[in-house]
């Protein structure tokens, strides 16, 4: 009777042990992501710190819940005026203006795929230096 009370015992440890490795490597599959500096590669290398003219009115927009570079990114074709507490407009962009891009990321997460990102600083009305980013498309790029 001892045994069968063991085995019982060892069995039930066994299948919990598995249990939590299986939601482990689930959530590390889910949870996975990886950041990387792409400004080597073409096609970035060919723009990168050269200064790019903005074709359509731009806004940067500082957003409290975007962590992926910056909490600032770069949106193209809207002049958007936000001021709530999670977003925030920070600064405009005319047709003509310069934007110099210093820098290209990727991330990768299983859950979302590979995206590209090209980095920038500005400057605000308020004299604070900025680190923002634009969401890259391939063979898109909004400026001349």
């Amino acid at each position: 009777m001892a045994s069968t009370s063991n085995a019982i015992k060892y069995i039930v440890l066994t299948i919990v042990i598995l249990g939590v490795l299986v939601v482990g490597i689930i959530l590390f599959f889910v949870l996975y992501e990886s950041k990387k500096d792409i400004s080597d590669e073409e096609p970035y290398v060919s723009f990168l710190n050269e200064p790019q003219l903005v074709k359509e009115v731009s806004t940067i927009r500082w957003n409290k819940d975007n962590l992926r570079f910056s909490h600032y990114n770069l949106v193209v074709n809207e002049d958007s005026n936000f001021d709530y507490e999670d977003i925030k407009s920070v600064k405009h962009y005319q047709p003509g203006d310069v934007i110099t891009f210093h820098a290209a990321k990727s991330y990768f997460s299983n859950h979302v795929g590979e995206s590209y990102y090209l980095m920038a600083r500005d400057t605000l009305d308020t004299g604070e230096i900025i680190e923002f980013q634009y969401y890259y498309t391939p063979n898109a790029l909004p400026f001349k």
